[in-house]
């Protein structure tokens, strides 16, 4: 049985960062020593400089939607979830690092970590997967939302919608869009295979020590129309 925590650790660039600690070894130095025992050659600039990556369970995100998608992810039983993110754009679009993780009543599984590919996500089709998208209304989404449902994408009413209502335009985009491209292995540049196994109830508790921390919005961002 692995162990696993997040330790506030000094990093390369001389300052306090949120890291995770699997069996009292950092993360980022996992990734050093894999690819030397692999003979990748020179390690890649995302993987050489993880210390300086952000948390995604601890991070402060640039919009709410994007951490009640964070939030949506961490309640789900297999998924590939993000683990660590490019600090400086906190809202999915840099550096997206992923693990592979498979729950059961009793534990919690890492088979595998890897980066997010994000050549294939198109914004044109990311913006039909927001308000617009009435495949997963629920009724309650009916009542709210049945006047903006079937607007035109780029329209101006549209536009205007969405400057009014980005939280939730993005949220939406991010669970039918976002979350789809990840689990797509097609999508993930697999790196390493770790396969760490975590006791579920400390695990848990992890993720639920998190919350007070981790969901707090730095400030509200400009729709990406």
């Amino acid at each position: 049985m692995n162990t696993i925590e997040i330790r506030k650790l000094t990093t390369s660039q001389n300052y306090e960062n949120d890291c995770f600690v699997i069996d009292d070894i950092p993360l980022h130095e996992y990734f050093t020593k894999w690819h030397q025992e692999l003979d990748l050659g020179e390690i890649p600039k995302p993987l050489a400089q993880a210390d300086d990556l952000a948390v995604t369970w601890t991070a402060s995100f640039d919009n709410d939607g994007d951490a009640r998608f964070m939030r949506w992810l961490l309640e789900k039983e297999k998924l590939n979830l993000p683990i660590l993110s490019c600090p400086d754009d906190l809202d999915f679009s840099c550096i997206v690092i992923v693990a592979e993780v498979e729950k059961t009543e009793h534990h919690v599984y890492w088979k595998r970590i890897g980066k997010v590919n994000h050549s294939i996500e198109k914004l044109e089709e990311e913006k039909e997967h927001g308000i617009v998208f009435v495949d997963t209304y629920s009724d309650e989404d009916w009542k709210k939302y049945a006047d903006a449902a079937f607007m035109q994408v780029n329209s101006i009413e549209w536009r205007e919608w969405i400057s009014t209502h980005w939280s939730e335009e993005l949220f939406r985009r991010r669970i039918n869009y976002t979350y789809h491209c990840y689990q797509d292995d097609r999508n993930i540049d697999w790196i390493y295979d770790c396969d760490w196994c975590f006791d579920r109830k400390q695990y848990e508790a992890l993720v639920s020590s998190c919350h007070p921390r981790c969901w707090i919005v730095e400030n509200t961002e400009i729709p990406r129309t």
